[in-house]
């Protein structure tokens, strides 16, 4: 009877002292996990510089300097091709570094059918036509 009470004893202590479960990995507090999947797309210059950041579940921010994302995390600064934001005094890596992610449009503008000189196309009537 006794040996039961100390069981149950030292058994309420451990639910009450808040101890986590070993086999469960620690919680991510400064959300590092997520790092990779934000996006960072470039800059609205204006009054205000405002950034444009796309998160993992695909929802768009707007954010400016010293503002506070959603994650924890703090944006330090931002220019047109790169975000940098502080992830926290205890997290490892502290500071990250976004570059800029291109767009659909600007790959079709970068490659080389931007390189290649428009080819006239010349059809039979405009061959004949008097003028030219």
């Amino acid at each position: 009877m006794i040996a039961e009470r100390v069981v149950f004893a030292c058994a309420l202590c451990l639910l009450l002292s808040g101890m986590r479960d070993p086999f469960q990995p620690p919680p991510d507090t400064c959300q590092l996990a997520q790092l990779n999947q934000w996006q960072f797309h470039g800059m609205i210059q204006g009054k205000h510089a405002v950034g444009i950041l796309r998160d993992a579940s695909e929802h768009w921010h707007r954010v400016a300097a010293g503002e506070l994302l959603p994650t924890g995390w703090r944006v330090v600064s931002f220019t047109v091709d790169e975000l940098h934001i502080s992830t926290g005094k205890d997290c490892i890596p502290a500071q990250w570094r976004w570059k800029r992610e291109g767009t659909q449009n600007e790959k079709m503008d970068n490659g080389l059918h931007a390189l290649r000189p428009a080819v006239r196309q010349h059809s039979d009537n405009a061959a004949r036509h008097a003028d030219r």
